[in-house]
């Protein structure tokens, strides 16, 4: 009888073993995709757009409510020069950037985001003002435009832009602060639960034997 009663207690023990070393393999497979950093949805105008007028504001929206820490719009001409003169509006998961009148031409948006994990998303795209063969003719003198001095000073990038540059280098393929603490709480909790059934099982043994 005791030995039925071992036997009994050990295939239990196995089971639940099995069990929970399942659940612990299903969560760590499916942390990943859940714990995705948030990412740009739209933007308008929309990369590669040519518009008549310029717009009034860049709109982002992001695939979830993003926090309100950071998050940074640059707006830069042809000669690198950021044309933003107010700081964006968050809204949830919206992210909105007014700006001031914009002369006809090439305008290149770097954009960086806070995701809902607490990690640094960044992008970039580009939209046009006007016709872009009238803005290059008007600039080329072959073209029978205005002749172009070359400038003596090339412009650098702005410092915000290499910082934008920078994150993304470090945020990508990272699994965020937020999924290292979940499947460090899940190990804990399912390793304190197996040392139960082992303790469980060892006092049936103990039991059993005697």
């Amino acid at each position: 009888m005791p030995t039925s009663l071992f036997q009994h207690a050990r295939t239990r023990a196995i089971v639940l073993a099995a069990a929970l070393f399942g659940a612990l393999a299903l969560f760590l497979a499916a942390a990943p995709p859940a714990l995705a950093h948030d990412e740009l949805v739209s933007a308008t105008p929309a990369d590669g757009t040519v518009l008549e007028e310029a717009p009034a504001e860049i709109k982002l929206v992001f695939s979830s409510e993003l926090m309100d820490l950071g998050n940074q719009v640059i707006v830069a001409d042809a000669s690198g020069a950021d044309q933003v003169q107010a700081e964006p509006i968050l809204n949830r998961e919206t992210l909105v950037q007014k700006l001031p009148a914009l002369s006809d031409g090439e305008y290149q948006v770097s954009w960086r985001a806070v995701s809902s994990d607490g990690h640094p998303i960044t992008g970039a795209f580009s939209f046009t003002v006007g016709d872009p063969a009238s803005t290059d003719a008007a600039t080329d003198p072959a073209a029978g435009g205005a002749e172009s001095t070359p400038a003596t000073d090339q412009a650098s990038p702005a410092p915000d832009q290499t910082a934008i540059a920078d994150s993304q280098n470090t945020s990508s393929g990272t699994f965020g602060p937020l999924g290292w603490v979940l499947t460090i709480v899940g190990g804990a909790v399912v390793g304190v639960l197996i040392y139960v059934v082992v303790v469980l099982v060892n006092k049936r043994r103990r039991g059993g034997s005697a």
